[in-house]
C-alpha cells in the first residue's frame, strides 16, 4: 500500500513532462523527471519492521515518593525510518527526567532503541503498566504509518512509606507519650492453662469452639458458639484506629491529610511491632453517626467463612450492606506487619461507614482484660468532634490508668490546612483554622488523653513525638 504522496508527485512529474513536450521546453521535462526519480528510489526503501521486545520484570515494588527509572528496550530488525515509542503512565506519577513518548531514527542495519525515563511514585496503590505503543514511519512518507502494541502486563506496587520512629536510648530523658518502649515479654501465645468459657469473637480459631458447651447452651440457628479461653503469656496490646472519612481529603489528590495519615499508621505500627507488642488495626469513618451496635449473631456458615485469622470485613451476618468494619486483630511479628502493609496499600477514603464507637463495639471481645494502648489517627474538626468524644469514652471502658502513668489513649491529629495553601492570603486563613483546631485538641486533652497535632508540611511525625520528650 502507498500513501497519496507518490501519486501526487507522479502526477506533478507527468504534468511537467507533458507541458515540456508540448512546448518543446527541455527544462520543464528535466524538472518533471526529478520527482519521478525521487518516487522510484523511495519505493525501494522499506519502513521499519520486525519489532520485538525482550523479557522484562513482571512486578516492581517501590515506596511512595521513591524515584523509579523505567527502561523499555525494543529491537527493530528491518527497514529505515522513524520509530516512535510511547507508554501511558498513571495520572498520579510525576515525570522527572526523560519522556514516556520518544521518537528514534532507525538506520538500515538492525537497531536496538531504548525508551528510558524517570518517574516519581507519589501515590500508594497497585498499578498495571499494560502496554507499550509503537509507530513506524517511512522516511519519505511513501507508505502508511505502521502501528502496534507490545502487551506488558507489568504490575507496579507503590507501598506506603513507613515513618521511622527510633527509640530514645539516653536514660536521663523520658517521654510522656504512651509508648511501650520497655515491653520485653518474649512470648505471647496461649498456654495450656484453661481460663474460662466465653462467646465466640471474630478472629478466634475454629479449633477453640467447645462443641459440647455449644450444644448444651443451644438457643436456635443464630446461636453464638462457645469457645475455650486459655491463659496467655501476654504482650502489651496496641490498637490503632484510622479515620477514612472524606474530611481527610484536605489538600491535593497527591498530597492530602489521608495519605499522611496512612504513613503515620504504618510508622507507628512498625514501631510497636518492633517493641514486641501485639498490634491491631481497624478502619472507621468519623462522619458516620453513632448507632446501637447491639448483640451480634453468628451463623455457622459465617464462622466457617471467617475462620482465617486474617483481616475481616465485618458486616451484619445475613444482610447486605454498604457499611463494613475492616480490621486486623491483634497479632505480632513480621506476618502482622505484612498484613498491615497489604491492608493499607488498598485503603481509600470512605473504606468503611462505621463510626469509631461502633468499630470499638465490634472489637471489644479482643480488648477485655488487656488494658490496651489506643491510637486514633484522624483530623479533628467541628463536625466529627462529638463522634470522636463518644468513641473515646467507649475506649475508656477498656483501659485502667494507674497513678502517674501515661494515658492509654493517644489521638494523632493530621492537620491539613497548610496543604491547601495555593496563593497569597491562604496562609493567613490556614493559621486561623489551625488556631480553632488547637481548641478542639485542648478539649480532647481535658478528657485525660494525649492529643498530638501534626503538620506534615512543617515537621515529620518523629519530630512531633520527640517534642514530648523531657528531662527527669
Amino acid at each position: 500500500m502507498l500513501t497519496g504522496v507518490p501519486l501526487r508527485l507522479s502526477l506533478s512529474s507527468f504534468g511537467f513532462i507533458l507541458t515540456g513536450m508540448a512546448t518543446g521546453n527541455m527544462i520543464l521535462i528535466y524538472l518533471g523527471l526529478i520527482p519521478l526519480f525521487f518516487v522510484v528510489i523511495s519505493l525501494f526503501i522499506e519502513s521499519p519492521g520486525e519489532l520485538s521486545i525482550p523479557p522484562f520484570e513482571e512486578s516492581i515494588s517501590v515506596e511512595i515518593d521513591e524515584e523509579l527509572e523505567i527502561s523499555r528496550s525494543v529491537t527493530v530488525r528491518e527497514g529505515w525510518g522513524l520509530v516512535t515509542l510511547g507508554e501511558e503512565l498513571p495520572p498520579s506519577f510525576e515525570l522527572l527526567r526523560g519522556n514516556n513518548f520518544q521518537a528514534f531514527w532507525k538506520e538500515p542495519r538492525p537497531t536496538e532503541i531504548e525508551l528510558r525515563y524517570r518517574v516519581k511514585c507519589t501515590r500508594r496503590g497497585t498499578y498495571q503498566l499494560n502496554r507499550l505503543n509503537w509507530e513506524a514511519r517511512h522516511p519519505m512518507s511513501m507508505t502508511p504509518t505502521l502501528s502496534g502494541v507490545f502487551p506488558l502486563e507489568q504490575e507496579l506496587i507503590v507501598k506506603p512509606k513507613g515513618l521511622r520512629i527510633k527509640r530514645i536510648r539516653q536514660q536521663k530523658i523520658f517521654t510522656k507519650i504512651p509508648m511501650p518502649a520497655e515491653s520485653r515479654i518474649k512470648i505471647g501465645v496461649p498456654t495450656t492453662d484453661f481460663k474460662e468459657l466465653r462467646d465466640y469473637n471474630w478472629g478466634d480459631s475454629y479449633k477453640q469452639i467447645n462443641w459440647k458447651a455449644t450444644a448444651r447452651n443451644y438457643r436456635g440457628v443464630q446461636h453464638i458458639p462457645t469457645v475455650n479461653e486459655y491463659e496467655k503469656e501476654g504482650r502489651r496490646v496496641v490498637f490503632i484506629f484510622l479515620d477514612t472519612s472524606t474530611s481527610l481529603s484536605l489538600g491535593t489528590d497527591l498530597r492530602n491529610s489521608f495519605e499522611y495519615a496512612v504513613q503515620a499508621v504504618l510508622g507507628l505500627s512498625e514501631f510497636y511491632i518492633s517493641r514486641q507488642c501485639k498490634l491491631g488495626l481497624a478502619l472507621y469513618n468519623s462522619e458516620s453517626g453513632v448507632r446501637d451496635v447491639g448483640k451480634l449473631m453468628y451463623p455457622s456458615a459465617w464462622l466457617r467463612e471467617h475462620d482465617q485469622g486474617d483481616s475481616v470485613e465485618v458486616g451484619k451476618p445475613g444482610h447486605t450492606s454498604i457499611g463494613k468494619v475492616v480490621m486486623l486483630f491483634p497479632e505480632t511479628g513480621k506476618i502482622q506487619q505484612y498484613r498491615i502493609h497489604r491492608m493499607l496499600l488498598d485503603t481509600e477514603m470512605a473504606s468503611t461507614y462505621y463510626s469509631l464507637h461502633e468499630a470499638v463495639g465490634y472489637v471489644r471481645g479482643h480488648l477485655h482484660g488487656t488494658n490496651p494502648l489506643f491510637v486514633i489517627v484522624t483530623r479533628v474538626h467541628d463536625q466529627n468532634l462529638d463522634s470522636l468524644v463518644s468513641g473515646v469514652r467507649e475506649l475508656t471502658k477498656y483501659t485502667r490508668k494507674a497513678r502517674r502513668q501515661s494515658p492509654n489513649i493517644m489521638v494523632v491529629n493530621v492537620s491539613g490546612y497548610s496543604l491547601t495553601v495555593r496563593k497569597r492570603g491562604d496562609k493567613t486563613a490556614a493559621q486561623l483554622l489551625e488556631y480553632q483546631e488547637n481548641a478542639y485538641l485542648k478539649k480532647l486533652r481535658g478528657l485525660g488523653l494525649m492529643a498530638v497535632n501534626w503538620h506534615p508540611t512543617r515537621q515529620s511525625i518523629t519530630e512531633v513525638l520527640l517534642a514530648q520528650v523531657g528531662k527527669r
